[in-house]
């Protein structure tokens, strides 16, 4: 076998089954007897569930689209849908229910065998405008596609009436389908290296910006918390000579003000910006941050109510237990020059706080 070819695996309910129709115990039986092997992995409906996003929805992005997935997938499936890991795709989402992709991993590196990918096994069927039905076992991936896009996925049990209801539709079966060409359209669960885009650098550039920022504020608060404790050890030194008798306590405010500088520079200030930034939405223009690690106030102007909204959204699914995020302003403003634009003011704060 070449070393240099990728072999694909379908993951079925009895084990996994190569390109020539072997079929094998698990995937550890198969990386034990291809030692330095690249593979590309395909599971079936019965471990995975694909959700297509309607595409009036206003998801932007990935992650998006996934926060919208992940509220589907625990409606139905139950909390066990909370920790199911999950692949997007520009018209959907994809979640593994069964399967460890951390146990896949480590078995694969402990014989040498580089697991390049791990996708649903519809993607298998060639990227042809059309109806596609593929079985796999007693259930069906029905795949619908206009125009080189995918506009319609449906899983179900594949019965009697079902497949006399496909009559006209192309049925194909999954482990036929291995040893084709298949598309590079459905998601991965195993991240690939991306392509470096105008945007991507431009975010790059404004994180740095940021983290630069918050190393700068760091250091200045170690020096303010260092010259702090200095001054509180020169009132201990002045206090004791005045009383001999009974030393006097250090200046109480001084130590405070030294205790809460002290305990801001053990705050990961670089995480808490990252979360803010994933949650703002195009659109919005910041006029004011203030970010400390229990509260967050977030002041700006706004072309539309619904960007506002879907950055209250974002916020509120990032919040810790016991946070609220409340839209305290949102107003058209006077000035003539801001007529086009709504200003706002979101807080993040302790359900406590009122």
């Amino acid at each position: 076998m070449s070393r240099s070819r990728t072999e694909r695996l379908l993951l079925t309910a009895d084990g996994a089954v190569d390109a020539q129709g072997k079929t094998w115990p698990d995937f550890a039986a198969w990386c034990a007897a291809h030692p330095g092997a690249r593979v590309a992995l395909l599971a079936g409906p019965d471990r995975t569930h694909s959700l297509r996003v309607p595409d009036d929805l206003p998801l932007a992005d990935d992650a998006a689209r996934q926060g919208y997935a992940r509220l589907q997938f625990t409606h139905y499936f139950g909390p066990a849908a909370q920790q199911w890991p999950l692949a997007a795709w520009p018209q959907g989402v994809c979640a593994l229910a069964d399967g460890d992709l951390a146990a896949l991993q480590t078995t694969a590196a402990a014989h040498r065998v580089r697991l390049t990918s791990l996708r649903p096994s519809w993607a298998l069927v060639p990227a042809d405008d059309g109806d596609t039905a593929l079985l796999e076992g007693s259930l069906l991936t029905w795949l619908r596609r206009r125009d080189g896009r995918l506009v319609e996925l449906q899983q179900r049990h594949a019965d009697d009436e079902l497949l006399q209801q496909l009559q006209g539709t192309r049925v194909l079966r999954a482990d036929a389908l291995l040893a084709g060409a298949g598309n590079d359209e459905a998601p991965d669960f195993i991240a690939q290296p991306s392509r470096a885009r105008p945007l991507i650098w431009a975010w790059a550039a404004t994180a740095a910006a940021a983290c630069a920022l918050v190393a700068l504020q760091a250091q200045s608060q170690h020096d303010e918390a260092l010259r702090l404790q200095e001054q509180a050890a020169v009132l201990d030194r002045l206090a004791r000579p005045a009383v001999a008798t009974k030393a006097r306590p250090p200046n109480p405010a001084a130590r405070s003000r030294a205790w809460a500088t002290a305990q801001q520079l053990g705050t990961d200030w670089a995480a808490l910006w990252s979360d803010v930034e994933r949650a703002l939405p195009p659109g919005l223009q910041l006029a004011a941050l203030d970010l400390d690690r229990s509260a967050l106030r977030l002041e700006g102007q706004a072309a539309e109510p619904d960007a506002v909204t879907r950055l209250v959204d974002r916020l509120a699914m990032t919040a810790a237990p016991g946070e609220d995020v409340v839209l305290t302003r949102l107003q058209r403003p006077e000035a003539a020059a801001d007529a086009g634009g709504l200003r706002f003011e979101v807080q993040r704060r302790s359900g406590a706080a009122r």
